[in-house]
């Protein structure tokens, strides 16, 4: 059942006040600090505002020597911290960080909160690593994510901060990753729990796996529930990109990520080379975020990969359609492309030096022998074809002689690429490919 959309104010963010907070004393910040959050506060009144924009003022912070002192403990903490969870008193350090927090969201005002991003970056000063999310079309509702800074494998903790009346509460949550987290506030027009929060954050390695939380406020706005917990919400393993768009236009929006994939068992690719893409389409429904649509990005990579396999699957005349000349793929079966011989017969050398090239460079370990290919592609009435295939000229390497005194190394390189043949665009101009 859903309710009619609210014409009242809007209510911030998630649950339980802070204990201990301390009052602000009157404003007595340091110069070098009160320098930089009028320069901070100056470069937010140039950005884009909400539907609701806030009047931008200048903000001095409170009290910069409690500030400071709270930062050099939670520092102490946070390298005493053993473990990378929040447990036990691991959690202090995340704790008095976001009391810190607390305390300046609060002295911004509630009509001050979309400069929220000023608080990360004075705590950042401070010897601290944090980021502050606000949403432009509810600014009503501020994340501070809070890391520790001397142990990267450590998990993160998220504050959601909003007013009650005059009360600012505090919420936190446990983050895996807590890296570029992106949030997302919205009226879902659920009766009981009308407002939902969504949080994507990366883990802070090498893959930066993303992760989903999606929260939803209560009635009362006295607290947020937990709907979606990272491990029990969308797959987005394998690193990423991911975005809240409106794709249907009506203020709730969707979750729409693109995800790499792992490579086709016939193929290898080099680490800076083109990945396959998964688009993951996800919608909200009273459960959560549920899958809507998963389909795999175009591009001339997955093209090609899945011209082999469909060679591979004896597919022939779906193979065919993914050619301009659908002749040629009798000289494709020819050649062996679709033999299963071992995995990663086929590698991806190297590309065109484009962001998003169009052709590409292949080994295929085939059954006489290694061969390179260089392979064009176009696009057809909106989807990727293999225009043109050819082999390339071997390159003239020189040979070193074991007697010639040439220091390994110190020559010309002997691994360059093979000329690339031209494209039939290029051929019939008398181009260059």
């Amino acid at each position: 059942m859903t309710a009619a959309r609210p014409r009242t104010a809007r209510p911030g963010t998630a649950s339980v006040a802070p204990r201990g907070a301390a009052r602000p004393r009157p404003p007595r910040a340091r110069s070098a600090v009160v320098a930089t959050l009028v320069v901070v506060t100056a470069a937010l009144a140039f950005t884009g505002t909400g539907a609701r924009a806030q009047a931008i003022r200048p903000w001095i912070p409170p009290s910069a020597d409690s500030l400071q002192r709270w930062a050099s403990e939670a520092k102490v903490l946070f390298q005493a911290n053993r473990g990378d969870s929040i447990g036990g008193e691991n959690l202090a350090a995340y704790e008095r960080v976001g009391l810190m927090g607390r305390r300046l969201v609060r002295s911004l005002g509630k009509s001050g909160l979309l400069q929220a991003h000023a608080v990360g970056a004075l705590i950042d000063s401070l010897g601290l690593d944090v980021d502050v999310r606000v949403d432009p079309r509810f600014p009503e509702f501020v994340l501070l994510m809070v890391r520790n800074p001397w142990r990267l494998t450590a998990r993160a903790v998220g504050f959601i901060y909003w007013y009650l009346g005059d009360d600012l509460r505090m919420q936190g949550a446990m983050y895996h990753g807590g890296h570029r987290p992106a949030m997302r506030v919205w009226w879902n027009g659920f009766q009981d729990q009308p407002y939902s929060l969504g949080i994507i954050d990366h883990e802070r390695d090498t893959r930066g796996r993303m992760r989903l939380t999606l929260f939803r406020l209560s009635a009362t706005a006295k607290a947020w529930s937990l709907v979606q917990h990272p491990d029990e919400g969308p797959d987005l393993a394998g690193g990423g990109e991911a975005a809240w768009v409106d794709i249907n236009a009506d203020d709730r929006p969707e979750l729409v990520a693109w995800v790499r994939a792992e490579n086709d068992t016939l193929f290898e690719a080099c680490a800076s080379c083109p990945t396959i893409i998964h688009e993951h389409t996800y919608t909200e429904g009273r459960e959560g975020m549920r899958l809507h649509d998963l389909r795999l990005l175009p591009s001339p990579y997955s093209t090609f990969t899945l011209f082999v396999r469909q060679l591979a699957d004896g597919n022939r005349a779906a193979a065919a359609r993914l050619l301009r000349d659908p002749s040629r793929v009798d000289e494709a079966v020819a050649a062996g492309w679709g033999l299963r011989r071992r995995a990663k017969a086929w590698k991806l050398e190297y590309t065109e030096e484009e962001r998003w090239p169009r052709w590409l460079a292949f080994l295929h370990h085939g059954p006489r022998g290694d061969q390179r290919y260089i392979v064009h592609f176009e696009l057809k009435e909106g989807r990727w074809i293999i225009s043109d295939w050819r082999t390339p000229r071997a390159p003239s390497i020189p040979v070193i002689r074991a007697d010639s005194g040439a220091t390994p190394g110190k020559g010309k390189s002997t691994g360059a690429r093979p000329p690339v043949p031209a494209s039939p665009k290029a051929r019939a101009r008398g181009g260059a490919p």
